[in-house]
């Protein structure tokens, strides 16, 4: 049997784990990425979102990462979890704007533009 016979074996599971360690390294990096734009909710209770909101709305998958790694599996429970917690925030921020928006209309539709708004004394 020739040396070059037996490395091949012992090179092919380093190379899997290489897969491996590219796989968790990707899969961390996305997480710590949706993570940080949770915690970025978080932090505004959904409100003054203006600086990060670009980076919300622009953010798209990462793609070529493979399934989920088994080690990786509760962290990304937690940042799901965040994700739901930040979603409930943004969701309460906007019904309230939805009242404050009601408000404003009914004082808009309650006002005569017809009427006069100043008395000109002087005149």
């Amino acid at each position: 049997m020739s040396p070059d016979a037996t490395a091949l074996p012992a090179e092919a599971p380093a190379a899997v784990a290489d897969t491996d360690v590219l796989a968790h390294a990707g899969w961390a990096a996305a997480l710590d990425e949706l993570e940080a734009l949770a915690l970025t909710v978080d932090a505004t209770g959904g409100a003054g979102l203006d600086d990060s909101a670009p980076r919300l709305l622009s953010w798209t998958p990462p793609t070529g990462l493979g399934p989920l790694p088994a080690e990786l599996a509760d962290r990304a429970a937690v940042v799901a979890a965040a994700q739901r917690d930040a979603l409930a925030q943004v969701d309460d921020a906007r019904l309230v704007v939805l009242r404050h928006l009601d408000v404003v209309r009914t004082v808009e539709a309650s006002h005569q533009p017809e009427r006069p708004v100043y008395l000109d004394a002087t005149g």
